[in-house]
């Protein structure tokens, strides 16, 4: 019972402790991979978590996406918004591996529904953006130095080592300064007549040449290879840090990145094999998938949080 006692008494004085530095830097980068136009906030928050529980959903957006604001709100809107140069509706979103480009005339008729959904960020919000990348190579420079005893640190930089596969997000958000402040689905919309309602705006596409279409499917094969593989390179790194071996902190990430792995391959398999609204929270989105992706966003949430408190009390993890 004494001992009961004791451990309680020491996890909330674990609380009490702030918070480290680098898990706080960390954060934003959370925010900015799970950045979405969505009006309500549950959404916006249930979209963060399904980018942390699948990230190859976030990347995709970040990496294979241009940095047209035309490309980057088009992107938002359902599968129905979008033709073909025959008139004929499309049943997919033409995006990453199915991906076709706007229509040359469009870009004149998009532009006022464009400019309402999209704002430049000031330049103190795109430095700020810039600051999560400061303690993720910091922290990647320490997991390294451990690895190589070259430099002794009390507490494992295995958060920003992590969550280093957002770098790519991090970085564009701070270069392009294109921010998507309001729903597509709800702005791409006009009046045709005061007794009709709301109709859609039809989003024109036309067929690619063979080296656009090549150059990204690469991208998004790439992208669903990275985000598998990467993770587990911390998982290296905890492995090698001495005391060297499969220990608690090996363990511990790799429940995460067995997480990562799972989704982020059944979220490229998904998107080839659908590729109609799995990156849009909509009704066409297969619903058991954005279900699995939530939970295992609001899991790994957890297993950070965790991590993050204990990183300093290893005597707590000998029994994991």
């Amino acid at each position: 019972m004494e001992k009961e006692k004791l451990s309680i008494a020491q996890f909330i004085n674990v609380l009490l402790d702030p918070i480290p530095q680098y898990v706080t830097g960390c954060l934003p980068a959370l925010l900015i991979i799970g950045e979405s136009p969505m009006n309500s906030f549950t959404k916006k928050l249930a979209w963060m978590l399904i980018c942390l529980g699948c990230p190859f959903v976030g990347l995709i957006f970040n990496l294979n996406i241009g940095s047209e604001p035309e490309s980057r709100c088009i992107y938002w809107l359902q599968a129905d918004f979008f033709t073909n140069v025959f008139g004929k509706s499309l049943n997919y979103r033409p995006f990453g591996v199915r991906s076709l480009t706007l229509s040359k005339n469009q870009k004149h008729t998009l532009k006022t529904y464009v400019d309402r959904c999209t704002a430049k960020a000031s330049v103190l919000e795109r430095l700020s953006s810039l600051l999560p990348a400061y303690y993720i190579i910091v922290g990647i420079s320490a997991g390294i130095s451990m690895v190589t005893e070259s430099v002794v640190c009390d507490e494992w930089p295995f958060i920003p080592l992590l969550l280093s596969w957002t770098i790519p997000a991090v970085w564009r958000r701070g270069i392009s300064g294109i921010l998507i402040v309001k729903d597509p689905n709800e702005e791409f919309k006009y009046e045709q007549d005061p007794n009709i309602e709301l109709q859609k705006v039809e989003i024109l596409m036309d067929q690619p040449n063979d080296d656009y279409r090549y150059r990204k499917r690469r991208t998004v094969a790439l992208t669903a290879f990275a985000s598998i593989v990467y993770p587990w390179l911390t998982v290296v790194l905890a492995y090698l840090s001495p005391p060297i071996g499969f220990f608690c902190r090996s363990k511990f990430i790799t429940v995460i990145c067995s997480i990562w792995t799972f989704n982020n391959l059944l979220g490229f398999l998904c998107h080839c094999y659908e590729g109609k609204n799995l990156f849009v929270l909509g009704k066409g989105m297969p619903y058991m998938l954005r279900v699995l992706f939530f939970i295992s966003g609001f899991i790994v949430a957890i297993l950070l949080f965790v991590l993050s408190l204990l990183a300093k009390d290893n005597e707590w993890w000998v029994a994991l």
